[in-house]
């Protein structure tokens, strides 16, 4: 590869949102694998499809099992939990993952930064995550729906900052989230409380 097709080849990858000196994806016979920086084969084409590598150093790719993330060299880091056909969406710097039926949440080098202990856990919103108790994910259609439980959330260390005592929630947005309890509905506070004089 000449040095001007190896520019012009990194200026690609970096419009596309490609991490610079990280494998690239290309396609081989049906499957897909990573190339090095100079086109050499860093990863075998083994996988279904294969996206980018963040800056972080992850890539998510389809293998027999689904959706997962892997690292440079090809090694499996995390099984992401599949929202709206792909992997979990990061918020707040957070995406989720499940492991033996439980939502737990990871970071964006994959390291596991809430362990998997709820039984449903809603994305980031406002620095606090819904998580219920004792629901269960029932298929609707194409779509799933989360039915039964208790709901309360946590914070990025993990802890249920609002204990688990409604019914259905929304997520936070500016300081305040809206829930029901006992049938009814209302606005709280990161404190769990409704605001004064409600």
């Amino acid at each position: 590869m000449t040095a001007s097709v190896a520019l012009l080849a990194l200026l690609s990858l970096a419009a596309q949102g490609a991490a610079p000196g990280l494998p690239v994806p290309f396609e081989q016979d049906g499957k897909w694998g990573y190339r090095d920086v100079r086109g050499g084969i860093a990863i075998l084409p083994r996988f279904e499809l294969a996206k980018p590598f963040s800056r972080e150093g992850l890539a998510a790719v389809v293998d027999e099992r689904g959706w997962a993330y892997i690292d440079a060299t090809g090694k499996l880091v995390i099984r992401p939990y599949v929202f709206d056909n792909g992997p979990d969406y990061f918020r707040e710097n957070l995406a989720r993952f499940t492991e033996a039926g439980k939502f737990g949440f990871f970071d964006r080098r994959g390291r596991v930064a809430i362990p998997p202990r709820f039984d449903f856990a809603a994305p980031f919103s406002d620095g606090l995550a819904a998580v219920c108790e004792g629901c269960k994910e029932v298929p609707q259609g194409e779509h799933r729906a989360i039915q039964g439980g208790a709901w309360g959330f946590i914070d990025r260390s993990g802890a249920l900052v609002i204990p688990a005592r409604f019914e259905e929630v929304r997520s936070f947005l500016k300081g305040r989230a809206r829930v029901k309890r006992n049938g009814r509905w209302q606005s709280i506070g990161k404190d769990g409380l409704p605001p004064p004089g409600k």
